[in-house]
């Protein structure tokens, strides 16, 4: 046990502890002779526990203060959606020089079955593009027949008589572009190409400019000339990029506010921009315009009702303006954009509203100069007379063009199952009895009618578009200006401006308008195919 002891023991006396007697004394001196040793040894003890516990102090003052330790942080990553914003700058780089790549669409099929005689029952089989869809307006490629689109065959039905006058119409619309890529309704002859030939006449209403532009490059679309292939390929990009240039870049308006006009304008240049993103694999370069444009239609929607003039809603509606305006939506939503249904129910209410349940034909408007249901269609003042509304049923047909493409086919597999099938006969009825008919005198010529007419009748199928088919190529075909045998002069190709709204329009308007309709047969998909 002596190995434990206190090391404060003498070993003097720890070898022979019975030789020495310690007496209270002796212990009382012992201590008092060791006491300022054991006085220091606590002092510095004491002195060590301060500076133990300031280092300790300070240890923990340093670490609870990191930010004078280390490099200040780097700076935060840029926000991601901010990057997203040069879509714009890419967008007018192609103003010059278009950059957009296409995905080539496949190639279909030849058949020509669909020539003098046409395909009244849209029977025609051949192998289709997988994107020919038949429950939009039906802008993937195809071969015409029950299931075929527009895009495939453009340009390709040889030598018929309806494909050369739409290869001559391209011709003189390609001529009267002008340099900056817009048509110009009503000094499109100061770009005639042939000086030493008598100039074009048959000026339109400036304020349509950016219309026709539209309809322009939907004539050239719609015979497979895109952004990126076909022989007027460039003819579409400086048109394409003139509308974004004059597209308003806070509203998304296409031009200015030129009155009665500006929705009109707009819708259909919407068209034209929308089958250029469609063929451009919808790309992005395109679709920030795209989607711009379309929030413009829907804000002028009336709630739970259709279109007017105005850029607000305000309660009015009309059956023209509207079916554009369904037209449009429709050729955006090919392109894949989510179109709120509710636009299509406006729409088809205000429809069946002006719909007289007995003839089956759709009014204009309500109020001063509407007609209210059943109504004919308005026509300028002083062509009252000369083109009588009685002629015509181009709102009867803008109404049944724009129910069938707002057919739901997951629901419709035929025409007799849809809901509105008895008004939509009386509808297709009552259009093929007025058949379209080129004679001045008597006051017949109405291509807004032909066009919505063209394109209703052959989504119908069967008799009503044999008849109706006859008699567009009659009344077109023949009335084509060709004066000279080279096609050498400032008319060749184009028609004249005869009708209500050729004033308005001018040559440019006719000219796109009709090679529109003979585009019918390669054109759009049908909707529900064979009947």
């Amino acid at each position: 046990m002596s190995e434990h002891q206190p090391n404060y023991v003498d070993y003097e006396y720890a070898q022979r502890p019975w030789e020495h007697e310690t007496s209270f004394n002796d212990v009382l001196a012992e201590q008092l002779r060791r006491a300022p040793y054991l006085i220091a040894s606590i002092f510095l003890h004491f002195i060590l526990m301060l500076i133990v516990a300031g280092i300790m102090v300070l240890t923990a003052s340093d670490s609870s203060d990191p930010p004078q330790l280390v490099a200040a942080p780097p700076p935060p990553p840029p926000d991601v959606e901010e990057e997203e914003e040069p879509e714009e700058e890419i967008i007018e780089e192609i103003v010059e020089e278009p950059v957009i790549q296409e995905t080539e669409l496949e190639e279909v099929v030849e058949q020509e079955t669909l020539e003098e005689d046409g395909d009244p029952d849209m029977n025609a089989d051949a192998a289709f593009d997988s994107d020919a869809w038949n429950n939009d307006v039906g802008l993937g490629g195809g071969a015409g027949g029950k299931s075929g689109g527009r895009g495939g065959r453009g340009g390709k039905r040889g030598g018929t008589p309806q494909e050369a006058a739409v290869l001559d119409a391209l011709k003189w619309l390609r001529d009267h572009q002008t340099p900056e890529g817009f048509w110009d309704s009503d000094e499109f002859m100061l770009y005639d190409v042939y000086p030493d030939q008598a100039p074009s006449t048959g000026p339109g209403n400036a304020v349509n400019d950016v219309g026709l532009t539209g309809m322009a490059l939907l004539a050239f679309l719609g015979n497979n000339h895109t952004l990126s292939k076909g022989k007027y390929k460039d003819v579409v990009s400086k048109g394409i990029n003139w509308l974004k240039d004059v597209q308003d870049n806070d509203t998304g308006l296409y031009g200015e506010e030129v009155g009665n006009p500006t929705l009109y304008n707009h819708s259909i240049a919407t068209m034209a921009m929308g089958e250029a993103y469609f063929f451009s694999n919808k790309s992005p370069l395109l679709k920030r315009t795209m989607k711009d444009s379309v929030k413009v239609i829907i804000n002028a929607q009336n709630p739970y009702g259709a279109w007017r003039y105005s850029l607000e809603p305000n309660g009015d509606n009309d059956s023209s303006i509207t079916g554009w305006m369904v037209f449009a939506l429709k050729t955006a939503e090919d392109g894949k954009m989510q179109i709120n249904k509710q636009a299509y129910e406006g729409a088809g209410a205000w429809f069946d509203t002006m719909q007289d349940k007995n003839t089956g034909r759709v009014g204009y408007a309500w109020g001063e100069g509407g007609g209210g249901p059943g109504s004919p269609p308005s026509r300028p003042a002083h062509y009252i007379d000369k083109f009588p509304a009685s002629k015509s049923e181009s709102l009867t047909a803008v109404a049944l063009l724009s129910q069938i493409f707002m057919t739901d086919t997951n629901e419709v597999k035929k025409w007799s199952e849809h809901p509105n099938y008895e008004m939509m006969k009386k509808a297709a009825d009552l259009i093929i009895s007025k058949p379209p008919k080129w004679d001045e005198d008597d006051g017949s010529i109405d291509m807004y009618y032909w066009y919505y007419g063209t394109f209703a009748i052959n989504q119908w199928g069967g008799k009503h578009w044999n008849t109706w088919k006859k008699a567009i190529e009659t009344a077109l075909l023949p009335n084509q200006r060709k004066d000279t045998p080279n096609k050498e002069d400032n008319f060749y190709g184009s028609w004249d401006p005869a009708g209500p709204w050729g004033e308005e329009g001018g040559r440019v308007y006719s000219t796109a308008i009709c090679a529109l309709m003979l585009e019918v047969y390669y054109r759009y998909a049908q909707v529900l195919g064979a009947r």
